[in-house]
């Protein structure tokens, strides 16, 4: 009797826990960096975001982002993001060059290109950008596999998950929620990076709705990006330390 008791505790001890799911490309996608898209090598980006307020049917407000990458390394590349057609902000860094513009104004010379590399570090991720109301809230079911740019890839399309039984707060009807989301996504076998998106997604906040259009496409995986330097003059590393502004002095 004791060796049945045994027994059961043991059957009970290694049952008790679940295999644990491998990670799948899609689950990946969603956790990448830059540091993942720079694994491509040199290549070509450009995601559109198109965002559209409406109430009781009637379009209120509308507008396109743009963020546009051509890349060959840390020390080669080319960013841009504009806001309806209009550059807002741009940086280069390539030789010996790094400079950066706003909307308006010439070209600035940077010390060494670390702001640059920081602007593309935070800032290339259309994905999360366009879709932060629908993290955790998307369904990726698998079309089979597909090549872009001679790199083997996998297709998905897109749906939208059931919202997780959770307790709402006070404030969440006052907020815009995941209604649709549809379209497709092509990641790299590889890398998991996105190589191509299309995707429209809905929320809606009472009679309210907001609508979200991503475009993302990622070409020239492979070839180096011609990239045409401004006319700008850096001077010595001691002209530019002289420009920095001067710590105040203590009292």
């Amino acid at each position: 009797m004791r060796l049945t008791w045994v027994l059961l505790a043991c059957i009970g001890c290694s049952s008790a826990k679940p295999e644990e799911k491998p990670v799948t490309i899609e689950h990946v996608s969603q956790k990448i960096t830059f540091d993942s898209v720079a694994r491509l090598g040199a290549h070509h980006a450009i995601a559109d975001i198109t965002r559209e307020r409406s109430s009781q049917g009637e379009l209120i407000r509308s507008g396109t982002e743009s963020i546009e990458v051509a890349w060959n390394s840390w020390e080669s590349f080319h960013f841009q993001r504009r806001v309806n057609g209009e550059r807002t902000f741009e940086a280069i860094v390539h030789e010996t060059i790094h400079a950066s513009r706003g909307r308006s104004g010439p070209w600035r010379p940077d010390f060494d290109g670390e702001q640059a590399r920081m602007d593309v570090y935070t800032s290339w991720n259309a994905w999360d950008e366009a879709l932060p109301g629908f993290r955790e809230r998307i369904t990726f079911e698998d079309l089979g596999e597909t090549v872009v740019d001679s790199r083997p890839a996998r297709r998905f399309k897109l749906t939208l998950a059931p919202e997780p039984k959770k307790r709402r707060g006070a404030t969440q009807h006052r907020q815009y929620r995941p209604h649709r989301i549809e379209g497709e996504v092509v990641l790299d076998k590889a890398t998991a990076v996105r190589l191509r998106a299309d995707v429209t997604a809905i929320e809606k906040k009472g009679e309210k709705t907001r609508k979200t259009i991503l475009r993302i496409r990622r070409s020239d995986v492979g070839n180096t990006q011609n990239i045409a330097t401004p006319e700008v003059q850096l001077g010595t590393a001691s002209d530019l330390l002289k420009k920095l502004p001067k710590r105040p002095q203590s009292r």
